[in-house]
């Protein structure tokens, strides 16, 4: 099989894939196929969620040795990710609550083009993914 015929079979089983995927049970799954969102996009999106979301303060108040040292091995790995989008330490891991804003602009550097952050949080929201941290940054808009 050469490799147009393997990349058009690859696209069709994608296709069927996609029609077996409940698109209003994963709506966040189903805006990443949308927009052709990469593995290593889909990462530091994760990534930033993760720190926003602690900045909002939403993480377990059980502060543990052992939850302080996976936040710590999160935070290395996450800055040696972000490398590629040229996404500031300082700028990701500040004190303050995070805004809408800030959003929007990691969105610019790491997201597709195409990509509408608003329409990107409500998804998150309707798979109850961040739930407190969408409504959050969307009442910012």
């Amino acid at each position: 099989m050469s490799v147009d015929e393997q990349l058009e079979l690859l696209k069709y089983q994608i296709k069927l894939i996609r029609t077996m995927v409940a698109s209003d049970e994963h709506p966040y799954f189903m805006f990443l196929l949308d927009h052709d969102f990469s593995e290593r996009q889909t990462r530091s999106l994760n990534d930033i969620l993760y720190i926003f979301n602690r900045r909002l303060g939403e993480l377990s108040t059980i502060n543990d040795e052992k939850m302080e040292l996976f936040h710590n091995e999160k935070i290395e790995e996450i800055k040696e990710r972000n490398k590629f989008f040229s996404v500031s330490d300082d700028f990701l891991l500040s004190e303050s609550p995070p805004t809408y804003e800030e959003f929007v602009f990691l969105m610019e550097l790491i997201a597709p083009a195409d990509v509408n952050p608003s329409y990107l949080l409500r998804s998150l929201q309707m798979q109850n993914m961040y739930v407190k941290l969408c409504e959050y940054l969307l009442s910012q808009k």
